[in-house]
């Protein structure tokens, strides 16, 4: 295999985050379909939007399996293309059973490549760099947010059809991982070319160890962010300083916040090693409490650019730290197991929201921010308790 330009590489790479979170780039059109398709109930007209994640869980899983069978290359292809296709079919079709459809479709080839995003990025790199690419692999999970709101709220001026247009930039993306990606993964970029490679490692040993503990961090930690999105127009509103609009702000500081985190990751992460996980834990978990008391607008934005910049320290570590225990050839297993982790934290919100109100005996949004600030900061103390990997202790 011929060894691809870094820069190539690195492009290339990053470039599929960009359609990680695409399902909801057509949120914005729910009303308008709902004039379309009088006949059919809101709610299967909401679940365009959450259709794609159960069809993302179930090819995540076997996206593993037919990387084995066809190699990590064409199976991220082979993603972006249904994407691709599938993100179109709206803008044309009639029906919208044939809509529904495309949706599940649509989830399915952002499923080949969900985990790939992460693995593919621990199989070419190691040490301080792969620690580093995740930070970046943040940083264009949020700005293919940013892109994907903005380019959907111009697109809806024209209709919602149009709004289906926006999946026309997996092309750019297709034919940049085409151009920039080896054909395999046998080449890896080592901070220490001494470094042996690990042995691969069955999914059940992996679940006996620290994997699981990782999945379940992630999966708290979805589910904390989750809680912010979902409490923050609330809060502004109860307190009496700003509108519901004022949220909508808040949370575009909070994609902003998450991408430059994800940018200043890799610098963080030579300074502090694996203490970056309780740091932004427990940074995370002051930003909310604080929150929870914010009487301005100005205070709110603060805070909430705080928390986005704390938590975005979490998801690339984890995801470098479970490619190190996993060993060489599980990458994509591993990111898979902590990806079925992030998307049941983000199913199970709603009922963990509902329980911990009953516990502390108060719906509100502040008294439910303090409540989860304080199991953040224990969940964050408990992460010291976490041994760094052998491997990235040495090549950081």
């Amino acid at each position: 295999m011929t060894q691809q330009p870094k820069g190539r590489l690195a492009a290339a790479l990053l470039s599929i985050s960009i359609l990680l979170t695409s399902a909801n780039a057509v949120a914005g059109t729910i009303p308008l379909m709902a004039r379309q398709f009088p006949s059919v109930p809101l709610s299967q007209i909401e679940s365009l939007t959450t259709v794609p994640s159960l069809s993302i869980l179930i090819f995540v899983v076997l996206s593993n399996w037919i990387a084995k069978k066809i190699g990590n290359k064409l199976t991220v292809l082979i993603g972006v293309l249904i994407v691709l296709i599938a993100g179109l079919i709206p803008s044309v079709a009639t029906s919208f059973w044939v809509i529904l459809g495309s949706r599940f479709l649509l989830g399915a080839g952002v499923g080949l490549f969900n985990a790939m995003a992460y693995s593919l990025i621990s199989a070419y790199y190691t040490g301080a760099k792969r620690q580093t690419m995740m930070g970046y692999q943040g940083s264009v999970n949020s700005l293919g947010n940013i892109l994907m709101f903005l380019i959907s709220s111009f697109l809806i001026g024209f209709g919602w059809r149009q709004v289906y247009l926006y999946y026309l930039i997996a092309i750019p993306i297709l034919l940049l991982f085409w151009w920039g990606a080896p054909n395999d993964e046998k080449q890896t970029i080592q901070e220490d070319p001494q470094a042996a490679p690990q042995q691969p490692t069955s999914l059940g040993s992996l679940l006996k160890g620290r994997l699981m503990i990782y999945a379940l961090l992630v999966l708290f930690s979805m589910m904390i962010m989750q809680t912010v999105i979902v409490k923050i127009s609330g809060l502004i509103l109860n307190a009496g300083y700003g509108k519901i609009a004022d949220g909508s702000i808040a949370l575009a500081i909070l994609g902003v916040a998450n991408m430059i985190g994800g940018t200043l990751y890799g610098r963080l992460f030579k300074l502090i090693h694996r203490l970056i996980l309780p740091v932004g834990l427990f940074v995370a978990a002051l930003g909310l409490f604080a929150l929870a008391h914010s009487n301005s607008l100005i205070l709110t934005y603060t805070l909430t650019a705080v928390a986005g910049l704390s938590t975005s320290l979490v998801g690339p570590y984890l995801f470098a730290e479970s490619a190190e225990i996993a060993g060489k050839g599980n990458e994509t297993l591993a990111s898979s197991v902590l990806i079925v982790g992030i998307n049941i934290g983000v199913f199970l919100t709603p009922y963990a929201l509902l329980g911990l109100s009953r516990l502390i005996g108060n719906d509100q949004p502040a008294p439910i921010l303090v409540a989860v600030s304080i199991v953040l900061a224990i969940i964050g103390a408990l992460t010291l308790l976490l041994k760094e990997s052998d491997a990235t202790e040495e090549q950081s």
